[in-house]
C-alpha cells in the first residue's frame, strides 16, 4: 500500500507540474501573440508615417500634426511591448540585465553573459 501511494503522490505532483508548465506556456504563447499584433500595428503606423512626410514634403510644408500623433502612438506601442515583455520574464522567472539586456535567472547575483553585478 505504501508503494502505491508513493506513485499515486509521485503522479499527483507531476500532473500539477505539467498544469502549471502548460499554463505558463499559454500565457507566454498568448502574450507573444500580444507583441506580434503590435509590431503589425507599429508597421502600419510607420508605413502611414512614411506617406505623411513625403505628402508633406511635396507640398513643401513642415512635419503636421497627424505625424506627431503617429509618433507618441509609437511610442505607447513601445511602452505597451516593453510592459508584456516584462510579463512574459515574470513567468519565465527570469530578469533583464541592465547592461546587456540578456535574461538572467532572477537568484542569479552576476549576469550570465556579461558579469554585470545584478540586483
Amino acid at each position: 500500500m505504501e508503494w502505491f501511494d508513493k506513485v499515486k503522490s509521485t503522479v499527483s505532483k507531476t500532473a500539477k507540474y505539467t498544469k502549471e508548465k502548460s499554463t505558463e506556456l499559454y500565457d507566454i504563447t498568448r502574450l507573444t501573440f500580444s507583441i506580434n499584433e503590435l509590431e503589425t500595428k507599429i508597421d502600419k503606423l510607420f508605413k502611414n508615417i512614411g506617406m505623411l512626410v513625403y505628402r508633406d514634403y511635396e507640398a513643401g510644408a513642415e512635419f503636421s500634426e497627424d505625424i506627431d500623433m503617429m509618433l507618441k502612438d509609437i511610442d505607447a506601442k513601445y511602452e505597451e511591448i516593453s510592459a508584456i515583455k516584462d510579463e512574459i520574464n515574470s513567468i519565465k522567472n527570469v530578469s533583464l540585465c541592465p547592461a546587456c539586456k540578456k535574461t538572467n535567472p532572477n537568484d542569479a547575483n552576476f549576469c550570465l553573459s556579461c558579469g554585470e553585478k545584478l540586483k
